[in-house]
C-alpha cells in the first residue's frame, strides 16, 4: 500500500474512532459529562488537528498508527497528559508516542479488532 492509501486508511480509522467517542458519550450521565469536559475537548481538538491540520509524511508514523484500533485514544490521552503539564503542542504527542514502543501492549491492536476483540471508545466509561 501506498502512501496516499496509508493516509486515506488512517483518516479513515480516525474518523470511526470518533463517531465511536461521540456514540459512547450517549450512554454517560449529565453530571459525568461536565467532569469529563476536559477530555471531551482533547479528543476532539485531536481529532481535529489531525484530520484537518497534520501532514502525515512519514510512512513509518503512518505505519506505527495504523497498528492500533483506536490511534485517536491514543494520541488525545498522549496529548492530553502533555496539555496538562502546560505543552499545548500535540506534534510533540505525537513524537513522544512514536518513540514508545511499550504502548504496543498497552492498547488495543486494529488486528484484534478485526478478530472480534476490538472495544468501543469510552466503553469503560462508567
Amino acid at each position: 500500500m501506498n502512501i496516499y492509501a496509508k493516509k486515506a486508511q488512517l483518516k479513515r480509522r480516525l474518523e470511526n474512532n470518533y463517531h465511536n467517542f461521540k456514540l459512547s458519550m450517549w450512554s454517560v450521565s449529565r453530571s459525568k459529562l461536565f467532569e469529563m469536559a476536559s477530555h471531551i475537548a482533547a479528543v476532539t481538538e485531536t481529532y481535529e488537528f489531525l484530520t484537518d491540520w497534520y501532514e502525515w509524511h512519514d510512512e513509518v508514523e503512518l505505519d506505527f498508527y495504523l497498528m492500533f484500533y483506536d490511534p485517536l485514544a491514543i494520541i488525545a490521552e498522549a496529548w492530553e497528559s502533555r496539555r496538562d503539564e502546560g505543552t499545548t503542542d500535540v506534534d510533540a504527542a505525537l513524537m513522544d508516542l512514536s518513540h514508545k514502543m511499550d504502548i504496543i501492549t498497552e492498547y488495543p491492536l486494529a488486528e484484534e479488532a478485526n478478530a472480534g476483540i476490538g472495544y468501543i471508545v469510552g466503553s469503560d466509561i462508567d
